[in-house]
């Protein structure tokens, strides 16, 4: 068994928002710079990791989550891209081609590591996919990969339980409302206040409907937490609730705009933070880790973390102080999240019975 598979969308280039005469930061960059990274580092040229090609999803795969109406929506934006299909979301005339691809690579991620060929799998995709819905795109996302992906497995290879686990800084709303009724999916979302970030979405109330109440998770960190906050949420949620859910597969939304770096967010994660989260995960659970957001210079490095975490190798050396860091961030940061964390407890506890006192 392989430790790791690596997929990625090789057509990603023809996504680009420049063939439309404007900048984003979600462009080809993004790819290009992990696997000039993942290249020069000579990472994947050992045992632990093997690039799996991968076909083009069908519209049947896309079906599963999305609407024909929709996807019919798509392919005419694509063919007039003046007009934009949703919020802070471009295409290009082979968009379509390249969302099909992606979404491919995520499926063949996801059989890499049900079929046992590989023990975690990266797919190292764009453009992302949590703010996507069944029927509306967001935020750079159009197809929801990781809502098809799930899909996917429970109706093909007959997964009965699946954890989604995002980590973008921004709240997975569109896999929220793929599952928000489908207590056979978990979903948990950690992510920046939602009061202070868009998609103004994910609030710690937001625990989905019936007959899945407490099966969607949404944890908001107040601006500047950091290792450690992320810390404390992973071992009191989520390992908790994912070891009593006894995930048979767990997707991983990786969205590295949580970094210190990111200027579009203020979140305070380092490699440390990402490395930690990771190891910890798969230490337990078969993960299939699909890149979401994310668009600062260190795109390579995080994933060449991950990749590390994922096989149990050491880290790289941290060079962020974290005494300075948390000596410059806001003396309420903790005092916020702590409160919180405390009533995402209390919220969740008559569902899952994990943080009562006896």
């Amino acid at each position: 068994m392989i430790p790791v598979g690596i997929t990625f969308n090789e057509n990603h280039y023809l996504h680009d928002s420049f063939l439309n005469g404007f900048p984003s930061p979600e462009n080809p960059s993004r790819i290009r710079n992990i696997l000039e990274y993942l290249a020069n580092s000579d990472l994947v040229t050992g045992i632990h990791y093997h690039i799996y090609a991968s076909e083009p999803a069908s519209v049947r795969d896309i079906l599963r989550v999305h609407t024909v109406k929709y996807i019919k929506f798509i392919k005419s934006c694509v063919k007039d891209p003046r007009s934009s299909p949703g919020k802070d979301v471009y295409v290009c005339p082979s968009s379509y081609e390249v969302l099909l691809q992606a979404v491919g690579c995520v499926l063949n991620a996801g059989i890499l590591v049900a079929t046992g060929k590989c023990k975690h799998s990266f797919a190292l995709i764009r453009p992302p996919g949590h703010h996507a819905g069944p029927d509306a795109s967001s935020g750079f996302c159009l197809f929801n990969n990781s809502g098809i992906l799930a899909r996917y497995l429970q109706e093909v290879h007959g997964f009965e339980r699946i954890a989604i686990l995002n980590i973008d800084a921004h709240a997975s709303d569109g896999t929220y409302a793929v599952f928000e009724t489908d207590p056979s999916v978990l979903c948990i979302s950690v992510h920046q206040d939602q009061s202070t970030l868009y998609p103004y979405k994910g609030f710690i109330r937001d625990i989905g409907a019936r007959p899945a109440l407490g099966y969607c998770i949404n944890m908001e960190m107040p601006p500047e937490s950091g290792n450690p906050e992320y810390g404390i949420f992973y071992d009191e949620v989520v390992e908790k609730v994912l070891t009593k859910f006894d995930p048979q597969i767990v997707i991983l939304e990786c969205g590295f705009d949580a970094y210190y770096k990111e200027s579009l967010t203020k979140l305070n994660l380092t490699i440390d933070g990402y490395y930690r989260i990771i190891f910890k995960l798969a230490s337990k659970w078969n993960i299939v880790t699909l890149l979401e957001g994310g668009y600062h210079e260190d795109l390579g490095l995080l994933t060449s973390v991950v990749l590390r975490a994922l096989t149990g190798e050491s880290n790289i050396k941290d060079e962020v102080d974290q005494i300075d860091l948390l000596a410059s961030r806001h003396a309420k940061t903790r005092k916020d999240f702590n409160n919180s964390l405390s009533l995402l407890k209390m919220r969740l506890e008559p569902y899952w019975g994990l943080w009562t006192r006896t």
